[in-house]
C-alpha cells in the first residue's frame, strides 16, 4: 500500500505542477527536452555581447539526418496568444550559423499554430519576434524550439535566452484594394508564413512600367513551397464586379517563375497562378478570378509556387520578389487612391480607455460595435459630427469590429482594447 500512494503521490505531482512565461534560464527550468536526437540543456552564455545574461539555453542538432530535431519546454501554462498585448512571442538567439537562418516556434499539445522567423546577424545576440497574428492561438501546453528546420544537423549549437509574451503591433484593417505603398499600407497589414520575411522597400529599379518609390518586398528562405504573406481586409473581395487582378511584379527569379495569388477565408481559398515573362524587370501580371467566391477577405502573395510545387526558397536574389499596386484591373488606380486616402482614422488603437474616430472627408452618421462572434454591443447615433469618442471602458480586453455609417457609406474597422 505504502509503495502505492508513493507511485500515485509521484504521478499527481507530476502532472500538477507547470510554468509560464517568460524564460531566462538563470536557474533549472523544469520540462525542458530534446527531441529528435537534439541536446537541449542550460550552459554559459557564449558572448555578452547583446545579451548580458549569465545562463542561457543551447539547442544541439546532433545527427546529420533529423532534419526537424530541437528543443521542447512542456507543461507551460501560459501559451494564450489570444489577447493583443501578448500576441507576440519575443526570443534571444546566438548562433554561427549564416544570416537567413529559420528558427521555427510550434505550440504543441494539442498542436494549434507554428511560426517562423529568420535571423539577421550571425556570430551575434539578437531578438526575433514570432507574430502569431490576431485572433491567434491558444489551448496549447508545450513550447517548441525548431532551429534550421528542413536542414541536416550534425552538431550545429543554437543559443536561446529571454523567451517572453510582448504586445503585437495591430495596424487598423485596409478596406480592399488596392494596394500601394506610398498609401498607408505597411508591413504590419502583412502576415508572412512559413520562412517569409515581408518589407516595405525603395523601388530597386524605377522605370515605365513602376515608378513608385516604395513597393513591397518578400524573400523565401528555406521552408514549405507555400512560404508567403498575407493581407486581410475589412471587406471581402468584390469579384462579382471586379473579376480580375493586375500587380506589378519584379524578381531576379527566371523567365516563367510562377506567382500565385490566393483569395482566402477560413478553411477555403481560391488560387490562380500566372508566369513571369521578364526577370529583373518590373512588368504588369493579370490574375483571373471570374467565378470565384464573393466571400473571401484575404488575399494571399505566393512566389515561385502552384498547385503541386516543390520548389523552396532559400534566401538568395532567385527567391526575391518585389511587388507593387495590386487592384482591380477595370478600376483606375487613381480614382481608388482617393478613396483610399480619407478613411476613418483611429487613436489610440490599442486602448484601454477610449477609441477617437476622425473622419475628415465627411460626417459620421451611425456607430455598431460587435464582439467576435458578430454579436452587437452597443449602438451609438450620431449627430453628423466630423469626430466620434467610444467608451472603452464599458469592454473586456479583446477585439471588436465596429461598422461605421458615414455620409460618404459604410466603413468596417477593427477595434482593440487591452
Amino acid at each position: 500500500m505504502k509503495n502505492f500512494l508513493t507511485t500515485l503521490f509521484l504521478a499527481i505531482t507530476t502532472l500538477s505542477w507547470s510554468q509560464s512565461l517568460p524564460f531566462d534560464f538563470e536557474s533549472a527550468t523544469s520540462g525542458m527536452v530534446g527531441y529528435d536526437n537534439a541536446t537541449f540543456t542550460i550552459v554559459n552564455n557564449p558572448s555578452a555581447t547583446g545579451n548580458s545574461s549569465s545562463k542561457v539555453a543551447r539547442i544541439v542538432k546532433t545527427t546529420a539526418g533529423d532534419l526537424y530535431a530541437g528543443g521542447k519546454i512542456t507543461n507551460v501554462s501560459s501559451l494564450n496568444f489570444s489577447a493583443a498585448a501578448t500576441s507576440v512571442l519575443s526570443m534571444k538567439v546566438y548562433t554561427t550559423e549564416p544570416v537567413g537562418t529559420v528558427i521555427k516556434v510550434k505550440l504543441e499539445n494539442p498542436y494549434t499554430s507554428e511560426v517562423d522567423a529568420v535571423t539577421t546577424v550571425s556570430g551575434a545576440w539578437h531578438t526575433l519576434t514570432f507574430d502569431f497574428g490576431i485572433p491567434a492561438p491558444t489551448g496549447s501546453a508545450d513550447l517548441v524550439i525548431m532551429p534550421q528546420p528542413f536542414t541536416a544537423g550534425g552538431g550545429n549549437a543554437f543559443y536561446v535566452d529571454d523567451i517572453q509574451q510582448i504586445a503585437g503591433n495591430i495596424a487598423p484593417q485596409r478596406s480592399g484594394l488596392p494596394i500601394t505603398f506610398e498609401s498607408g499600407t505597411t508591413p504590419n497589414h502583412f502576415f508572412s508564413f512559413e520562412s517569409a520575411t515581408m518589407e516595405v522597400v525603395a523601388n530597386p529599379t524605377s522605370d515605365t512600367i513602376n515608378n513608385s518609390p516604395l513597393v513591397g518586398k518578400i524573400v523565401r528562405y528555406l521552408g514549405a513551397p507555400y512560404g508567403g504573406s498575407v493581407i486581410t481586409f475589412a471587406n471581402n473581395i468584390d469579384f462579382a464586379n471586379h473579376p480580375q487582378i493586375t500587380m506589378k511584379v519584379l524578381t531576379p527569379a527566371p523567365v516563367g517563375t510562377y506567382v500565385t495569388l490566393k483569395a482566402e477565408k477560413p478553411f477555403w481559398g481560391e488560387e490562380r497562378s500566372v508566369q513571369t515573362t521578364k526577370t529583373e524587370q518590373w512588368e504588369l501580371l493579370t490574375f483571373d478570378f471570374t467565378n470565384a467566391p464573393t466571400d473571401m477577405p484575404s488575399l494571399a502573395f505566393m512566389f515561385d509556387f502552384t498547385a503541386g510545387s516543390t520548389n523552396v526558397g532559400d534566401g538568395t536574389a532567385t527567391s526575391t520578389f518585389y511587388f507593387d499596386e495590386i487592384k482591380f484591373a477595370n478600376v483606375p488606380l487613381g480614382s481608388e487612391e482617393l478613396e483610399e486616402l480619407a478613411p476613418i482614422n483611429i487613436y489610440p488603437n490599442p486602448t484601454s480607455d477610449r477609441w477617437n474616430l476622425s473622419f475628415a472627408n465627411g460626417s459620421i452618421l451611425r456607430a455598431e460595435i460587435f464582439n467576435m462572434e458578430g454579436r452587437v454591443l452597443d449602438i451609438i447615433e450620431c449627430n453628423g459630427e466630423h469626430k466620434l469618442a467610444i467608451n472603452a471602458t464599458n469592454y473586456s480586453d479583446g477585439i471588436y469590429t465596429a461598422k461605421i455609417t458615414t455620409s460618404n457609406g459604410l466603413e468596417v474597422i477593427r477595434l482593440v482594447k487591452q
